[in-house]
């Protein structure tokens, strides 16, 4: 989860915020997989260069804005999203002429991107059949079609297709009744391409074009997939390939006033997830199991023969073999989605209700606002319902409680800052915490640490080990112990004259004492990461993969 990673924004730098992580085709390459990416993988642009980690050859790039009508280019100008998503004039761009929301020229299907991405895909399908008869080499392709996204460029046999005027419009046109403001979304996306105003404000006749333009390229890469899986047929490849099509989105199509994605309702978090798994799911099988796209790194793991993937980086899917087998067996009662505004959304989905709850990370819960949906009732969001159902909301939101306190907006902030910071300077002290480690995971991350690159203490995982850094001058004193890897634990670090000692559930372990910390350090305290220059001999932030219950930092 991003609540997990930090990666939030589009332009995150996965290998900055989480540089030892081990990503899904980077596993699958580590079991002797030949992975390869095409397409719109690992969002490039917006500053995102992608993750090269990941894969056995170098990644197959084509554009993901593309117009082939000047005229949606204002006669061939850059247009600010062809800059964002080619890294181009990233501190300029509204200075850049929009470009249009849609097109529709006579032309072939590889004159887009995703038709090139599909021929490519269908040329390393034939490569890879190759390799396997010769030395049993498996693969691993991703390819990434970015259609039905903005702008609706397809060709214009693909319009042809529908009727705009018998293509539904939305009905429910206004936000939900009693939602809180951080909630609601008017422009954004949309507002970047022209003839949508900038206010966002759509009329009908444009919300019919629209509409007209999102099914067209919805039949365009529908084709495009088709001759992928047509060609996997063709090789002789379609009963022992698994393959997975899932959506990154939804997308709201004027429903409530909204357009394109950036909320926490159904329109924009609800995604296709089709698994085809030969001799496991039956054909034609559905679910109502609330899934989240995490869950697809354990079940291709585990559908390919592979151990379970232990990170180092939190594992938040779960395994969904056992749905795929049973569609009526479940693994989990929720999904969990969030997405950040001006504070963080976070959200559990059953197969009945939504609850959202908007709160920041560190700020107290009685400050945070609730929704509440009843999807029995419809597809679209009308009535928060969290004030009439406080009941609910109590029991749903003790679920939510069960994540971990999240990593906030910025990436690199998880938990929280206490400043004031304690005072210590001089100072025996005793750090005191219980934790819950989170289950199926190696323990990672800092607990608590305070001060930085001069002076200061840190506690945190180190290799499965528990440690306890203490910084005098610039020069770290460490004690380590193992320690349990699962469950609730007590952790004691103490710090004074003559040793530095640590203790974790009856066991214990010292070493000989650098010494008091002789003056107030700069960085303040934070809890589950840390917050500026590294107290201790890591990598800062450090993000705690668990979740810090309680805490004291006493001094004397």
């Amino acid at each position: 989860h991003s609540t997990s990673t930090g990666l939030y924004g589009l332009g995150s730098q996965l290998r900055q915020v989480l540089p030892n992580a081990v990503t899904m085709p980077q596993y699958f390459a580590r079991h002797g997989y030949r992975t390869e990416s095409l397409g719109k993988v690992f969002h490039i642009g917006h500053g995102n260069l992608g993750d090269p980690k990941s894969f056995s050859i170098p990644h197959f790039h084509d554009k993901v804005i593309e117009y082939l009508d000047p005229k949606s280019t204002a006669g061939g100008q850059l247009t600010r999203e062809e800059a964002l998503f080619t890294n181009q004039k990233l501190g300029a761009i509204r200075s850049l002429p929009r470009g249009a929301a849609f097109e529709a020229p006579v032309a072939k299907d590889d004159d887009y991107a995703d038709g090139r991405v599909a021929a490519e895909t269908i040329r390393r399908l034939e490569a890879a059949k190759v390799r396997r008869v010769k030395d049993g080499t498996p693969f691993f392709i991703t390819a990434g079609f970015v259609r039905p996204h903005l702008p609706f460029s397809a060709p214009k046999k693909y319009w042809d297709l529908f009727d705009p005027a018998k293509l539904p419009i939305p009905t429910i046109k206004t936000f939900p009744k009693d939602a809180p403001a951080v909630a609601l979304k008017r422009a954004g996306e949309i507002s970047a391409y022209t003839p949508v105003p900038v206010d966002g404000q759509v009329g009908e006749a444009l919300t019919r074009e629209l509409i007209h333009g999102y099914y067209a390229s919805t039949a365009y890469v529908d084709a495009q997939i088709g001759r992928v899986t047509a060609a996997l047929k063709r090789l002789g490849l379609e009963q022992n390939t698994i393959v997975v099509l899932w959506g990154d989105h939804g997308w709201h199509l004027g429903d409530l006033s909204i357009w394109t994605k950036h909320t926490n309702y159904e329109q924009a978090n609800r995604i296709p997830i089709l698994v085809v798994a030969p001799g496991v799911a039956r054909p034609g099988s559905v679910t109502r199991q609330p899934t989240e796209t995490v869950d697809l790194y354990p079940t291709l793991a585990a559908l390919a023969g592979l151990p379970a993937p232990v990170g180092p980086q939190s594992i938040d899917g779960q395994n969904l073999v056992p749905v795929l087998k049973n569609p009526k067996a479940r693994v989990r009662d929720h999904a969990f989605h969030c997405y950040p505004r001006r504070r963080l959304g976070r959200a559990i989905r059953t197969e009945r209700y939504r609850l959202v709850e908007w709160r920041n990370a560190g700020e107290p819960l009685a400050t945070a606002e609730y929704e509440l949906y009843d999807y029995s009732k419809g597809a679209v969001e009308t009535q928060n319902l969290a004030q009439q159902q406080p009941q609910l909301v109590k029991e749903l939101a003790a679920k939510l409680a069960t994540y971990p306190e999240p990593v906030s907006r910025s990436g690199r902030r998880p938990g929280k800052v206490i400043s004031p910071s304690p005072q210590i300077a001089g100072k025996s002290l005793r750090i005191e915490a219980e934790i819950q480690l989170k289950a199926q995971a190696t323990p990672q991350g800092v607990l608590l640490a305070q001060g930085g690159k001069e002076h200061g203490y840190a506690i945190h995982w180190l290799k499965g080990k528990l440690a306890f850094d203490v910084r005098v001058d610039g020069k770290v004193t460490r004690v380590q112990i193992n320690a349990p890897t699962k469950g609730k634990l007590r952790v004691v670090a103490a710090l004074n004259q003559q040793v530095i000692s640590l203790e974790v559930e009856g066991a214990s372990a010292k070493v000989n004492s650098p010494g008091l910390i002789p003056v107030q350090p700069k960085d303040d305290l934070s809890i589950g990461f840390d917050d500026q220059t590294a107290a201790g001999n890591y990598n800062s932030p450090n993000s705690f993969n668990g979740k810090v219950l309680s805490y004291s930092v006493n001094k004397r």
